[in-house]
């Protein structure tokens, strides 16, 4: 596996105008907006009262010629649409300059991985949902993100070690834990979990309970997605993300233990590519961390590219 790596943007204050596509979407009046870790909060009011609220919580991580986009799911949401402009010299006060582009349709999960990104630039996004009956949503709130190359400090310091809770072959229920061997604070908001795993399909996030979470299991998002190729002891995957208030794991320290639990109807969890049968932490290198998108420990079970995650 090839490891990259990147550093955070800093805030700025921008004039934001939002250029919208289709009927059922309005454009919003220019408004000013700040960006705090990669997520914009704004004041914009939207004047099409009688669409649909748009998708919240929206956040835009930032990797090393990748970003990730992450939304609160929309009750009765069919899909997903999400739009991509050019920050043009650190402003949205210019429509003209800051058209948006469709980038993709049809997204079914709460969740896109844009990898058509350079680093060096600064991209806006917004997203909206398609509804069973064909309406749209409101547009979100802009998200920002700045891919840029990893520094090899971070990329050499995350550890994350497992061990095992029970042996229930339709429960998976590891508790893991992140070090940080290095001598910077990293952002938990910054890092992903990826844990492999089989008899993923038909699952989602109402499957997976979060538990003995030190910053509180509020600060985590889990996210199954089934894998267009499955691999060896894999056919899912189980995605932990980490809100800002989970605060940082400091310069050698460690996330705290947290557990996990995904309940399936199928597969053996001893069969599962992620699975450590160590009883006491241990590292575990089949679970797979990422750093603003990134991924610096572990391996993963053999992804191919059109995987939707990679």
């Amino acid at each position: 596996m090839n490891m990259v790596h990147w550093s955070k943007k800093a805030s700025a204050v921008l004039a934001i105008s939002i250029l919208t596509a289709g009927s059922s979407l309005l454009a919003a009046p220019n408004a000013h907006a700040a960006i705090e870790t990669n997520q914009v909060m704004n004041d914009i009011t939207w004047d099409n009262t009688s669409a649909p609220a748009a998708p919240d919580q929206v956040a835009a991580r930032a990797g090393s010629n990748q970003v990730v986009l992450t939304w609160a799911p929309v009750q009765n949401a069919s899909s997903y649409e999400v739009r991509r402009y050019d920050v043009v010299n650190n402003t949205y006060n210019s429509v003209q300059n800051n058209t948006y582009a469709m980038l993709s349709t049809g997204i079914t999960d709460a969740m896109f991985t844009d990898t058509t990104v350079m680093n060096g630039k600064v991209y806006g996004y917004v997203v909206n949902a398609v509804m069973a009956n064909g309406q749209k949503t409101q547009m979100s709130m802009p998200a920002i993100a700045a891919p840029t190359e990893q520094s090899a400090n971070v990329k050499q310091s995350l550890v994350l070690q497992s061990r095992i809770n029970g042996s229930g072959s339709n429960t998976i229920n590891p508790t893991i834990n992140i070090l940080n061997t290095g001598t910077q604070d990293v952002n938990l908001s910054d890092i992903r979990v990826r844990y492999y795993f089989t008899g993923g399909t038909g699952l989602s996030a109402k499957n997976v309970s979060l538990n003995n979470v030190p910053f509180n299991s509020r600060n985590v998002e889990a996210h199954i997605v089934n894998m267009q190729q499955p691999q060896s002891g894999a056919d899912s995957y189980v995605e932990l993300l980490f809100n800002a208030e989970a605060g940082v794991i400091p310069a050698g320290g460690e996330s705290g233990n947290m557990t996990f639990t995904v309940q399936r109807t199928s597969g053996s969890v001893s069969s599962d590519y992620s699975y450590g049968n160590d009883t006491a932490m241990a590292d575990n290198a089949k679970i797979v961390v990422y750093y603003q998108g990134g991924p610096v420990w572990g391996n993963d079970p053999g992804v191919k590219e059109n995987d939707p995650m990679n």
